[in-house]
């Protein structure tokens, strides 16, 4: 399995940021129907610095009054930039004119900081913003990341709305009307929404209008017609048959849908192409986009576990901070994104035990692995090595988990009875946190056992994977692991390339790196990391000259553990 989706932030990471905002009224809201919202968007891709996507927003008699919030949007979100709308790019007007607009910033987070445009004065019905999305500019050297950015792709725009959509301040719910102008669009073009294709009326936050995907333009799409359960959608061909990946994702999404009880939703996948190395995918409302580097020559097979971890996080989650919780989001994605892919014919046993080795090699390997959730939850947002800390963290303390409640009910009950119980808590609108998961677990295999197991995961403790976890088809065996250790920031591989932070005696420092070493090129860190005898390569430029360095970027060897299929089982004999 591609480990370089693990670089990846999903949308539990940064829901938060989008809720507690005042509604900056006059009145209370009043009885009835929701206030409409009427948004369009307007595709015009041209390839070129002049290219947008137009917004018009229309806000039913917000009725705001001096000095309230109208719309915000992030500066940056996750280290991934929007569109800012500097100076005056964003523009609003009522019934009575152009309402004149201040630009101010909100307390920043750990995440980001949001801008916000507050009204002047108290505005009189209906409220219109206006203004002109561009896209990001990437190249190869950018960072791989969320992928919340607006982007040009083919004639096509593709992205989320909270890096290129100032959404209401107001926290809603309205009623949505969306449409798209497609006037300027290459002929045949279309408009899609995590909500629906071409026109759609729903009722929705303006949490939901910022975490949801957009894509307009040149679209190619599977099925061919819109409608229906489920879409795939794309601009750019790839490397791999799309029509052969969207019917594996379509037919893994009604299984999953099915076994958490959500069998008549739907759901959209977005494809972009990357200019830079690395796949990655990040999700959002019944919904997910997950960009590829064509010249790598992903494949549908490389790519299907990639697409199961990020459709899995449609369902199980956690109340909570996400650095006490992200544990659970990432590591039931884990769990699940293969046990269900197993259970539903779409991934052979070789590959099962393969991947179950690679997510306890990248465990075991990381050189975050001993932090505590809160430890390693202040690094997400600079290393993305820590932002993996949750993934292995979680995987295997919920393979334990499994084991345990097997164990203790004699096979009859599995961990699905718990998380099954967790999404039903939060679907029926009652806590679904931290407390209430031990509770669940302790009810199976005791409160005793259920906190000790939960402190040694939080706290950093070393995870071992039981003996009885997925035997008798498997059995466990030692394998030490060699920490991966860089040398040097991780950030330093971000769009400046400047070496700093160099640890003094590390391999990076034996091999001649130094800092302020500009890189000039350096080889795919993502699969060095997931491979201990890859070495890692820089080009490096010092004073006006280039140096090529490589070295081995690892550890001394620490306890580690793998497993490996037992010859003697049937495969008859296999559970996950």
């Amino acid at each position: 399995m591609n480990r370089h989706r693990l670089a990846i932030v999903a949308a539990a990471f940064v829901a938060a940021l989008a809720v507690g905002v005042d509604a900056g009224r006059a009145e209370p809201p009043q009885q009835g129907p929701p206030p409409k919202l009427d948004l369009t968007l307007s595709p015009h891709p041209t390839g070129g610095a002049d290219s947008y996507l137009g917004v018009r927003m229309v806000l039913e008699h917000p009725d705001l009054k001096a000095g309230a919030g109208l719309v915000r949007l992030p500066l940056t979100l996750v280290g991934i930039p929007t569109a800012r709308y500097d100076g005056e790019a964003l523009t609003a007007r009522d019934a009575d004119g152009p309402v004149p607009l201040t630009q101010g910033e909100e307390p920043p987070t750990p995440q980001g900081t949001y801008r916000r445009w507050s009204v002047t004065r108290a505005t009189h019905g209906d409220v219109t913003v206006s203004f002109k999305a561009p896209p990001r500019h990437v190249t190869a050297a950018t960072n791989n990341g969320p992928l919340f950015d607006l982007r040009e792709e083919a004639g096509a725009f593709l992205g989320a709305g909270v890096g290129f959509l100032a959404t209401p301040v107001p926290p809603g719910p309205w009623r949505v009307h969306l449409a798209w102008d497609l006037g300027a669009a290459p002929a045949g073009s279309r408009g899609v929404w995590s909500y629906g294709d071409g026109t759609v009326d729903t009722v929705l936050p303006s949490e939901a209008l910022a975490f949801s995907y957009y894509a307009g333009g040149a679209l190619k799409r599977f099925p061919a017609s819109d409608g229906g359960r489920f879409g795939y959608y794309w601009a750019t061909e790839p490397p791999f048959d799309p029509a052969d990946l969207a019917q594996r994702i379509e037919k893994l999404y009604g299984s999953m849908s099915a076994f958490f009880g959500d069998a008549n939703s739907s759901y959209r996948v977005f494809a972009r192409s990357n200019p830079y190395l690395g796949n990655g995918g990040t999700s959002l409302a019944h919904s997910f986009m997950y960009g590829y580097h064509g010249p790598s020559k992903p494949t549908a097979d490389s790519l299907q576990l990639l697409i199961a971890h990020e459709m899995a996080h449609t369902w199980p989650a956690m109340q909570g901070e996400h650095g006490d919780t992200a544990w659970y989001s990432e590591g039931t994605a884990e769990y699940y994104s293969l046990a269900l892919s197993w259970r539903a014919g779409a991934v052979p046993l070789d590959k099962v035990v393969r991947t179950l080795n690679e997510r306890a090699d990248a465990y075991y390997t990381n050189p975050y692995r001993a932090l505590a959730n809160p430890q390693a939850a202040e690094k997400f947002w600079t290393d993305p090595v820590a932002q993996t800390v949750p993934y292995g963290r979680g995987w295997l303390y919920l393979i334990q988990t499994d084991a345990a409640i097997r164990k203790a009910s004699g096979g009859k009950r599995s961990l699905d009875d718990v998380a099954k119980a967790m999404y039903a808590r939060e679907t029926a609108k009652q806590s679904y946190g931290i407390p209430q998961w031990l509770e669940l677990v302790g009810r199976e295999i005791g409160p005793a056992e259920a906190k000790a197991g939960y402190d040694q995961m939080a706290s950093g403790g070393l995870l071992k994977p039981p003996a009885d976890a997925f035997a008798p088809c498997l059995t466990v065996i030692s394998h030490p692991a060699r920490p991966f250790e860089l040398g040097f920031a991780r950030s330093s591989l971000n769009d400046a390339r400047v070496v700093k932070d160099l640890v003094p005696g590390s391999a990076a420092d034996e091999a001649g790196v130094r800092n302020g070493d500009v890189i000039v090129e350096v080889n795919d860190v993502n699969k060095v990391r997931a491979d201990e005898s890859l070495p890692i390569t820089l080009t490096l430029r010092r004073d006006g000259t280039q140096q090529t360095v490589t070295y081995l970027p690892r550890g001394a060897p620490t306890e580690g553990y793998r497993w490996e299929r037992n010859p003697k089982a049937p495969a008859s004999a296999c559970r996950f």
